[in-house]
């Protein structure tokens, strides 16, 4: 039975399309935006929202990012590289049948509320009401540089990780990668290749995390720890010993201490960064202290000359087409439920907008079937909705939120178990 309400998605990467199917299969009518021409998201490397390079691969395995009942070609690398994780994308959006419900080239301009719902303006003055809005725009929409800029000013070639397309972008130049999560270590690999010269500015000390352990990808090596040790810390100890033995110790290569637990950020997974710092080829530097002209000073009082600096420092989310006023926030990101309800708008959710440390299919199937239970619930004023809507503006669930580093991106970090067990225990709930 079709629910009598009508719903917008907006976004049409991998948290769109898979809400899409669980609407589709629990017969709730919608409509997809998506401001691209297909769907894909970061994926989709032709389009403006896309953020892929010729040698980007996932940094999560085949097992655990693939849907379990849409398991992607066995052909697939243990790895994929970009190009086949948007083949996927697209098979399951055909599959499904969501490219049926799906409205490409329409960029939501606005999104206002209007008679306890929403009205949607995208394109030449278009327009459609809907009762409940589900904005899947994705992580990595607007560059985001140092909170604090450098001081000084820099001469040379400025470009973001988000903007890098190709090698040939550096190709003989001396270039600086500022930042030390995954983009970071990738795009400073990808420079010992093609730049005549390659400095690595990092703010602390990380952990490195090779792909492989035991011939098996590491977070299923990681998994198959299961219960082995007594407790948590000494699980740690064995997993950061054997990285070590492995050959993945920051400090062996002179890089500062991490100065949190090894589960406490968002994990770096690359096998080649410790490598070439080991054989000279990429230069590992401290925080930036100011520019000078081309000159880059750093924290320790080193210089160094540069053509470029390649900023891979993170990106904000872009909700440009929503009134600020209309969201209530906590510091730089929208105050939300289990980051994905606002306590003040009981038709409105944001998916899709946590990091956990997992690949796409832990969280793709819960998440939707989340919505799909909201989405039931929302249209027949059901008690469970009532029950969720108390427990929204009192509960407090515990995702894990503030064992993570303090930063920018891991405010909106999350444990995935703690994550998944409390959208299974509020799906339930709406589901009364």
């Amino acid at each position: 039975m079709t629910l009598p309400i009508k719903i917008a998605i907006i976004g049409g990467g991998p948290t769109g399309i898979g809400i899409a199917r669980e609407l589709i299969e629990g017969g709730i009518d919608f409509d997809l935006y998506e401001a691209a021409d297909d769907f894909g998201g970061v994926w989709h490397g032709e389009a403006a929202c896309g953020k892929t390079y010729p040698s980007l691969h996932l940094i999560s395995p085949k097992f655990n990012t693939q849907v379990p009942d849409f398991p992607m070609p066995e052909e697939f690398p243990v790895y994929p590289n970009h190009s086949q994780m948007l083949d996927y994308i697209r098979a399951f959006a055909r599959r499904f049948g969501v490219y049926e419900h799906a409205r490409f080239n329409a960029r939501i301009e606005r999104l206002e509320p209007a008679d306890n719902g929403w009205r949607l303006h995208w394109g030449a003055g278009e327009s459609a009401f809907y009762a409940l809005v589900v904005i899947c725009n994705g992580l990595q929409n607007k560059p985001r540089y140092p909170e604090i800029p450098f001081p000084g000013q820099f001469s040379g070639e400025i470009l973001h990780a988000g903007a890098y397309k190709s090698p040939d972008q550096l190709r003989g130049k001396r270039v600086l990668v500022i930042g030390g999560g995954n983009t970071g270590c990738d795009l400073a690999v990808d420079a010992v290749h093609h730049a005549s010269g390659v400095w690595h500015s990092t703010r602390r000390g990380y952990y490195y995390q090779p792909k492989f352990i035991a011939g098996k990808p590491t977070p299923q090596w990681m998994m198959e720890l299961g219960s082995k040790f007594g407790s948590k810390e000494e699980t740690l100890a064995y997993i950061e010993q054997v990285f070590q033995l492995a050959g993945f110790d920051g400090t062996d290569y002179g890089l500062p201490q991490p100065d949190y637990p090894l589960d406490g950020a968002h994990p770096v997974m690359n096998s080649q960064l410790l490598y070439y710092i080991g054989h000279g080829d990429i230069v590992a530097k401290g925080d930036v202290a100011a520019f000078e002209g081309k000159q880059v000073r750093f924290q320790d009082g080193s210089t160094v000359e540069v053509d470029m600096v390649l900023y891979a420092t993170g990106y904000e989310r872009d909700l440009s087409f929503l009134d600020r006023q209309l969201l209530e926030w906590k510091g730089e990101i929208p105050d939300l439920f289990l980051h994905s309800v606002p306590r003040n708008h009981d038709n409105l959710l944001f998916m899709g907008f946590i990091n956990t440390a997992a690949g796409l299919g832990d969280g793709l199937k819960n998440q939707g079937s989340f919505v799909r239970a909201y989405a039931r619930a929302l249209a027949g004023r059901t008690p469970g909705l009532q029950a969720f809507l108390r427990a929204k503006q009192s509960d407090k669930p515990d995702i894990g939120q503030e064992y993570f580093v303090k930063s920018y991106r891991h405010q909106w970090e999350a444990d995935l178990w703690k994550l998944l067990g409390q959208m299974r225990k509020y799906r339930d709930m709406l589901e009364q």
